[in-house]
């Protein structure tokens, strides 16, 4: 989901490389019916490898409207976590997806392993926390070790984010206001392959940035599910 905007590692390098490059490949198939705005141009520039201060330029002009959602939808989440989730595309290479957060929900800690994400907050403003697992604790099923990365706020205005698989790679967020983000995860969660997400809890401080994070079940957290009402978003066969 997120990490510094300032300092995205997904816009660090020239190019976006590695996981992404399986977008620009899955992307390469064009792109039908999508609606000729700026969610467009942004999946346009995905079909190369595109400089990433032009990624920047099209994630830092999509704007809510351009995908059919408004602080509304996120004000009128009945969920019991606030939190809703609207789907603009799934698939083997990738999900697209938008996440909806009710004033004062939270989204609790958890990875994406092996993946990147990259995305664009929409309105609203949340408090993002964000950490990096240690390579020597990766994979591990009790206590593993994190180094705190960033705490700290994005929005009212909107902003562009990214993460990695190993920056940034595990966070939690707390809407301030109501607030959505469009999220672009690659390649996306499956169990089956190894990429489950794991919730964590904070175990405590052990020296400087260095923490300990217990994996936990996430009880009592769901999310509502809500229709996506922006432009459709199909792969050419």
């Amino acid at each position: 989901m997120v990490a510094s905007p300032s300092s995205s590692s997904s816009f660090k390098h020239g190019e976006l490389r590695g996981k992404g490059g399986k977008v620009r490949a899955y992307l390469e198939k064009g792109w039908r019916n999508f609606g000729a705005n700026n969610a467009s141009l942004l999946f346009d520039a995905l079909k190369s490898a595109v400089p990433a201060a032009v990624l920047r330029e099209r994630l830092n002009a999509l704007r809510a409207e351009d995908l059919g959602v408004n602080p509304s939808d996120a004000a009128s989440i009945r969920s019991r976590s606030g939190v809703a989730y609207q789907e603009v595309y799934g698939g083997p290479e990738m999900t697209v997806c938008i996440f909806l957060l009710r004033a004062g929900a939270w989204i609790p800690l958890h990875d994406h392993p092996g993946m990147t994400v990259f995305g664009r907050l929409l309105f609203g403003k949340m408090r993002v926390v964000s950490f990096d697992l240690l390579p020597s604790t990766r994979g591990q099923e009790r206590v593993a070790l994190a180094r705190r990365r960033s705490d700290e706020i994005m929005g009212p205005e909107p902003v562009t984010y990214g993460l990695g698989p190993e920056e940034g790679n595990l966070h939690e967020l707390q809407a301030l206001e109501s607030c959505a983000f469009l999220d672009v995860l690659s390649p996306p969660y499956d169990p089956d392959s190894g990429r489950d997400c794991t919730y964590y809890r904070l175990e405590g401080a052990l020296h400087g940035d260095t923490c300990a994070l217990v994996p936990t079940n996430a009880v009592g957290f769901g999310m509502e599910t809500q229709a996506y009402r922006g432009p459709a978003f199909k792969p050419v066969p």
